[in-house]
């Protein structure tokens, strides 16, 4: 299991593309339980994910609650680019647009989020409509001789779509629907942001760490194994369960690399309750009597938007928080970490605040289990990075809970098991991400 019989001689850096995915074929190999060591650290398997992967496939910008009047906008990124992602002021359409001026490419907006119905280059004073249209060129009759083509330098629009006011966009011109790429998974999706009208609260948090990209994304989607040991100061003050209780629950995955991890039983109901009409208009009896024992619920849609809801007891009384992440990958050895916290639009202002306090402790930037995990993250990176986990074959072991069988009478579509403690789903995801790159 620690090695392969792949001839390493020649570095993956004096590959070509196609060798490098030829060498990936051979040596990433889920149905073995066996993922190379080198995928988390070598640069020419970022450089291919690019290309490859993040500009066709779809990815998450935002949550329509962010943009929530005629005229606001957020700029975002998608696969490395710059977009700007606005409400127009005049028909209400959520539109996105390459963050980029066509008359000389100067990055057009500057700023995070604001409300506009027009956006000026700060170049040469090129003005587009939130539409983007091109509305306004200083001095145009003159220098141009009224013969400029207005309606062919309108911005380049980015394709997007949403499903429960979650803003995806694409590069690919011929994507899958989103609801296709969604599929089955939209069962547990709306489990955690579909269950009522949610918002987002605040501006996404953002941080960055020298770990790859993958290594949040796989921990999320198939990691509740960790938990005792990583964030075992926390297990000694009691603030999480026993593994014994930890592992309990089910590991369900779906097409196209998605999967959750949903602990259960749960003590108490941890929403709120005054919503439980809501709940049940918005969810059938089987999800919201799921919804209604569950502890947590961690997961990933692919490639890298993970979703967390968690529970902590915040004045005496259990209390569920929900947020999702991005691990936007920067490099091979560096990704930015966005946080978007959520909670229940109708909710009371006092729940509000203590789902709040409850996510500021747990799983924002400076709680207790994310500076756990960040640590891991790192070292992770940097045990990949370099020749010799290439050279040598060094694997990863990914064959927990190979010996067991799927479920078949849980309510919820996908291939389940009936323990937390299995590494299915991550042979799942990477059984897709190869399956991406082969394209």
């Amino acid at each position: 299991m620690n090695n392969t019989d792949v001839k390493t001689e020649e570095r993956l850096n004096d590959m070509t593309h196609e060798e490098v995915i030829q060498h990936l074929e051979k040596t990433v190999r889920p149905e073995e339980g066996v993922i190379p060591s080198y995928v988390m650290g070598d640069p020419k398997i970022h450089d291919i994910e690019h290309k490859k992967l993040f500009t066709k496939t779809w990815l998450f910008l935002a949550h329509e609650s962010e943009i929530p009047e005629n005229g606001d906008f957020v700029t975002r990124d998608l696969a490395s680019y710059s977009i700007i992602l606005t409400k127009g002021n005049k028909d209400g359409i959520i539109r996105g647009f390459y963050n980029m001026c066509t008359h000389r490419g100067m990055k057009l907006c500057r700023a995070d989020k604001g409300n506009k119905g027009q956006f000026t280059c700060p170049y040469h004073g090129f003005t587009f409509q939130n539409n983007g249209d091109l509305v306004g060129v200083p001095l145009q009759k003159d220098i141009y001789d009224g013969k400029l083509d207005f309606a062919g330098m309108g911005l380049h629009s980015v394709r997007i779509d949403s499903y429960r006011g979650m803003i995806f966009g694409t590069w690919n011109e011929d994507p899958e629907p989103l609801t296709e790429f969604l599929g089955d998974f939209k069962w547990y999706l709306d489990l955690a942001l579909g269950r009522t009208e949610m918002e987002v609260v605040g501006p996404p948090q953002k941080y960055v760490i020298n770990a790859h990209w993958k290594i949040g994304a796989d921990n999320f989607i198939s990691d509740s194994y960790h938990t005792m040991v990583t964030h075992g100061s926390i297990a000694r003050l009691g603030m999480v369960p026993s593994s014994k209780y930890s592992k309990k629950g089910y590991q369900v995955h779906t097409r196209n690399g998605h999967g959750f991890n949903l602990g259960v039983p749960n003590p108490d109901f941890a929403f709120p309750e005054e919503l439980i009409p809501e709940y049940k208009r918005n969810l059938n009896e089987e999800q919201f009597d799921l919804l209604s024992n569950i502890k947590n619920m961690i997961g990933t849609i692919f490639p890298n938007l993970s979703i967390l809801v968690s529970h902590t007891e915040i004045k005496g009384k259990l209390i569920s928080n929900t947020s999702v992440r991005l691990w936007r990958p920067i490099s091979v050895d560096k990704m930015e970490v966005i946080t978007w916290f959520f909670v229940e639009k109708n909710a009371s202002d006092d729940w509000k605040e203590r789902s709040r306090e409850s996510f500021i402790l747990t799983f924002s930037p400076s709680g207790i289990f994310e500076q756990d995990d960040t640590e891991v993250f790192t070292d992770i990176t940097e045990m990949a990075s370099g020749y010799i986990p290439y050279a040598k074959n060094f694997n990863y072991n990914y064959t927990m809970g190979m010996h067991r069988e799927p479920v078949q009478d849980f309510p919820g579509p996908g291939v389940v098991y009936d323990d937390k403690f299995t590494e299915a789903n991550a042979r799942a995801f990477y059984r897709h991400w190869l399956d991406f790159i082969r394209k």
